[in-house]
């Protein structure tokens, strides 16, 4: 999965575990001697752990957690993604209003997406790049995901990115995205990824696999629950904006099975980013 071992998490051990982020490799932070695990971690609160993993999994933000999750346990915390969106979201409306009291409405928008971009690492956008270079090649299956393995950006790719951004922009710029779904659009989106990924088809391995063995029918409802319901604070346009996120999520991990014959972590990924956008766009919507 290309946002499994976030960085953001540090595993408490000495010998820094390694793994895969898009087909690339990392190591997660070592802790030396001197900073012990203080006895306190290893008895988490059971809400607070799957927060912590939740967090440092989605963001840049550095999260010490002992002993360090696998993806199994990521899976079953993922009811908490949507709560790691609502923060996000908190960031993004402060930001918006900052940026919008000094700048004109397009500088302002580049900036914004710009920090929503930084907050997450890229993460997802990660996963939409590789996706469509994979999903757009005109190649056998098999081939396709050997594309989708690389971690090399393509044309397809590059241009999935620049037609995503420039959405995102012009959306956040165009001053009819009310406030409320600018806080909502991590949220329904990091809900959307949860939710639309129960059931799709797998190699039997990896990361993805892992992903969703963890993934059960109390998380997924939590994850609903905790990021579709805050729509209805939106009125009928938070309604429209969960309809269209999870009709595009569960739409584009069609398309994506179709076109590659598997699932795996880059479409989860691919998932966020285009339901993010869906909410922004349904959000410009004229009636």
């Amino acid at each position: 999965m290309p946002y499994a071992g976030r960085h953001g998490i540090e595993t408490g051990e000495e010998k820094p575990s390694s793994g895969t982020r898009g087909g690339k490799s990392f190591n997660a932070i070592p802790v030396s001697d001197s900073r012990k695990i203080p006895p306190y971690a290893l008895r988490l609160d059971p809400m607070q752990r799957p927060l912590q993993i939740a967090l440092g999994f989605l963001t840049v933000f550095r999260i010490r957690i002992h002993p360090p999750p696998d993806m199994v346990e990521v899976g079953a915390s993922s009811w908490a993604f949507p709560v790691v969106g609502a923060l996000l979201g908190i960031i993004l409306v402060f930001a918006d209003s900052m940026l919008s009291a000094v700048l004109p409405p397009v500088p302002a928008a580049v900036l914004l997406v710009a920090l929503w971009v930084v907050l997450t690492g890229g993460l997802h956008l990660d996963g939409w790049t590789d996706c469509w270079d994979a999903v757009a090649a005109s190649v056998p299956a098999e081939r396709r995901f050997e594309i989708l393995k690389d971690s090399r950006l393509g044309t397809f790719g590059a241009l999935a990115l620049i037609l995503l951004i420039t959405l995102k922009i012009g959306a956040v710029g165009s001053g009819q995205v009310p406030t409320i779904l600018l806080f909502l659009a991590p949220v329904i989106g990091r809900a959307a990824m949860v939710v639309a990924s129960p059931g799709a088809p797998h190699r039997g391995d990896g990361m993805a696999y892992q992903f969703l063995t963890g993934l059960d029918s109390r998380t997924v409802r939590w994850a609903a629950v905790l990021g579709f319901a805050p729509a209805l604070l939106a009125g009928w346009q938070g309604a429209l904006a969960v309809a269209v996120a999870y009709v595009g999520s569960l739409w584009f991990r069609r398309f994506a099975e179709f076109r590659l014959q598997t699932f795996n972590g880059d479409v989860i990924g691919a998932m966020g980013e285009f339901s993010e956008a869906l909410v922004l766009l349904a959000a410009c919507v004229r009636w």
